[in-house]
């Protein structure tokens, strides 16, 4: 395992020192701000979240006899014994070792060498036993199995890079729309990254779709949590469960919930896509996907215009053409390429 750069062991001594720090009386709100702030940064939230766990394993284990002890069985004075139980008392009771302020000093330095010695725990933790990037063209899907029987369906142009840790499973969704079903791992949790938004599950069958505009969380199976914006503490996290969904603005984290029936999560791995009451604008940036080129709405109003039907995904064309059957509305090419849907004068 190699050692830890120069750059990362900053890292840990800082997180360190922080943890300790914070258990201390005079830590104030100030502290705390500037705390948050630099957890902001995923990587130093993930090491200090690493070394919370470890210091909590470390108050189990026992404090090792030392020189300066006495013998188990010395026949020490009354008064020996108090001031011994006294002492004792200080660093927790029987010798189990606790973070006391009167270690403050050596407190950081001890927490972040069992982080950084050799690469040790956290280099074991924090390196990936299997990694895969895989990506989709226009016009193309794909099914990827992964090593502990989950399952991912990508959806044209779709990026995905996933990467698998002893106590965590990660993927991150850089563009299009995938939909997975993951095995249940109650030890190692799965989540999905897209943009600042997080989707935390453990084992279940969702849908996520990068957008544009918007990214969309719908859950056929079980229940996930998602964060509109994993950076910010301000914002709640959401839990849904099946028939739920979720559309989120990823530039400000504002979310809206949507109904998500079983036949709309994931349709497209059918060669067909079904739109219940959606708004003409997201179907216009659904068909513009599968087209691969632009459908503008002109006009607020109208985008909010509510459609219902069905597309094949091989043939959107068709179904865009079909718009004035359904809606008030004209469909005509646009000088400048791609489509137009305008309100019928």
């Amino acid at each position: 395992m190699t050692p830890l750069n120069p750059e990362l062991a900053q890292r840990h001594q800082r997180a360190a020192d922080y943890f300790v720090r914070r258990r201390e009386h005079d830590w104030t709100g100030a502290d705390e701000r500037e705390l948050n702030a630099w957890l902001s940064d995923p990587v130093n939230r993930s090491i200090f979240e690493d070394l919370s766990r470890v210091a909590l394993d470390l108050r189990h284990i026992p404090r090792p006899r030392l020189a300066s002890d006495p013998p188990l069985h010395s026949k020490a004075s009354a008064s020996e014994t108090a001031g011994r139980d006294t002492a004792e008392s200080a660093v927790g009771g029987s010798g189990a070792a606790t973070w006391q302020p009167r270690r403050r000093a050596l407190a950081p330095a001890l927490l972040a060498a069992v982080l950084m010695a050799g690469g040790g725990w956290y280099g074991w933790r924090n390196h990936a036993s299997y990694e895969l990037t895989v990506a989709t063209g226009p016009g193309e899907t794909r099914e990827v199995d992964l090593p502990d029987g989950s399952q991912v369906a990508l959806n044209f142009s779709s990026s995905l890079r996933v990467r698998y840790y002893p106590g965590r499973r990660e993927t991150e969704l850089g563009a299009g729309e995938a939909f997975f079903r993951v095995a249940h791992d109650a030890n190692r949790p799965f989540t999905v990254d897209s943009g600042n938004s997080r989707v935390r599950v453990v084992g279940t069958a969702f849908n996520v779709r990068a957008g544009p505009p918007q990214l969309t969380v719908k859950v056929l199976e079980g229940k996930v949590e998602v964060r509109p914006d994993r950076h910010r503490d301000d914002l709640r996290a959401l839990l849904l469960t099946a028939g739920g969904g979720v559309s989120i603005e990823p530039a400000t984290g504002q979310y809206t919930a949507l109904a998500a029936p079983a036949g709309t999560v994931g349709d497209w791995r059918n060669g067909q896509l079904v739109f219940e009451q959606a708004a003409l604008a997201e179907v216009a940036a659904e068909l513009s996907r599968y087209l691969g080129e632009p459908v503008a709405v002109e006009g607020a109003a109208l985008g909010k215009l509510a459609v219902s039907g069905m597309v094949i995904t091989s043939a959107p064309a068709a179904f865009l053409r079909s718009l004035p059957d359904l809606l008030p509305v004209r469909v005509d090419r646009a000088a400048q390429g791609g489509w137009r849907i305008r309100p019928r004068g």
